[in-house]
């Protein structure tokens, strides 16, 4: 049910008993009722209206701490400049979010570090967290905080203070299939391999017992295919047992060269290869992390948030991480205060009309991907395919992975 994420599983066995038995009819419609499957008047409008009321509730934040990267993957986008972010931005970010959050309209402030690579710039994420902790225990907000990063800084000193003292307790790490694999997609800057530091990092934070959620994305090219299932097989097993740990796979996709020469690259699937490989992983009884996501309402992306703020190093101000170079997806620069706010709306996407009679929309809301809209421009036609397409096989395995809430059988 997308109107309150409710979801249950229904048996054969309970079909056939509520067609056959009066009693059995009334308690599975009163059920219904309960939760909320049947019909109300102006739903949707109304369920839009409550997600977004959800939303303007949070402050979000992404930080580009540093302009480098110590890796030079084969599939990057970004143009990197070994420069760090400066006292200068730092007071101006710090700045603005003392004003938004003293303005008494959010309850949630949540921040997300990226790069480059964030732990490059770990300095200011020292000094801007306890900064962000101590505003939002002034004003009383729910702070969280995540990070996108390679994972090779990510010592066992710096795993714990990240966690303990910054409270930065979600990480995104990627593992491009085995050793052999990941290693010649994700290069170090010195044309090393990266894939045992990482994973003896990934120990650590297994090891520990400390609360944390970390997502280990696989991003998929022709190359890294067939080594995918090595790592289900061996080293990904010392994870499978660990609700802290949840698998992500995602094919790659025309992102952009960045920096990379034409001989840098890998080769990439037209049709999308995540789903049996989701399906594998659930099979070898790990976790997902994106099912969960992608079935509930609230699912959508960060750039389409009129309360989203992306700073990059020098602190422009912008809302998409992969158009990063793209002119409208710039909206001014927090040194200065200027955010062209009314660039920012029309940037953001709102649900169609034509969608709402649509059972997805409360998931989908139209596309919600401003650069698929803007800059790719993808058609309506397009984006709705590939939407239902994303929605169906997400929900598959949401069913297959069992996260459902309630199972109906008979007694």
């Amino acid at each position: 049910n997308t109107k309150n994420n409710h979801s249950f599983l229904i048996t054969n066995e309970l079909k056939q008993a509520i067609q056959e038995n009066k009693t059995t009819e009334s308690e599975y419609i009163a059920y219904l009722e309960e939760n909320k499957y049947f019909p109300e008047e102006n739903e949707v409008n109304n369920y839009l209206k409550q997600i977004e009321d959800s939303n303007n509730e949070v402050l979000e934040f992404t930080i580009l701490t540093h302009g480098d990267c110590n890796f030079r993957c084969k599939y990057c986008y970004e143009h990197f400049k070994n420069i760090g972010m400066s006292h200068e931005t730092e007071n101006a970010i710090l700045k603005f979010a003392e004003e938004k959050l003293s303005s008494g309209n959010y309850r949630f402030f949540r921040i997300a570090w990226f790069g480059g690579e964030p732990l490059l710039g770990y300095k200011t994420i020292q000094r801007l967290s306890l900064e962000f902790l101590e505003l939002c225990k002034r004003f009383k907000i729910i702070y969280s905080s995540s990070i996108t990063t390679n994972g090779f800084l990510l010592g066992a000193k710096k795993f714990e203070k990240l966690v303990k003292e910054y409270q930065v307790t979600n990480f995104q790490i990627t593992l491009d299939g085995d050793c052999e694999s990941h290693d010649s997609q994700r290069v170090l800057k010195n044309h090393k391999g990266s894939y045992t530091r990482i994973l003896k990092n990934l120990h650590y934070m297994k090891d520990s017992n400390l609360s944390f959620l970390c997502t280990l994305r696989f991003n998929i090219s022709k190359e890294n295919y067939n080594h995918m299932e090595s790592f289900l097989l061996n080293d990904g097993r010392y994870f499978r047992g660990d609700n802290r740990f949840c698998l992500l796979y995602h094919n790659i996709g025309n992102w952009g060269q960045g920096d990379r020469s034409k001989e840098d690259c890998v080769t990439i699937f037209k049709n999308d290869m995540s789903f049996g490989l989701s399906k594998k992983a659930i099979d070898l009884g790990y976790h997902l992390s994106l099912p969960n996501i992608v079935v509930h309402n609230s699912f959508g992306c960060y750039a389409n948030r009129l309360n989203h703020y992306m700073f990059n190093v020098r602190g422009i101000v912008q809302a998409c991480t992969v158009a990063l170079y793209n002119n409208q997806n710039i909206f001014g620069n927090i040194n200065t205060g200027l955010i062209n706010k009314d660039k920012m709306r029309g940037w953001l996407l709102s649900v169609r009309e034509d969608c709402k009679p649509c059972p997805f929309v409360l998931v989908c809301k139209s596309g919600f991907c401003p650069m698929a809209k803007h800059i790719t421009k993808l058609s309506s036609t397009v984006i709705c395919k590939n939407m239902q397409e994303k929605i169906r096989k997400n929900l598959a395995l949401y069913v297959l992975s069992g996260s459902y809430e309630d199972i109906l059988d008979v007694d």
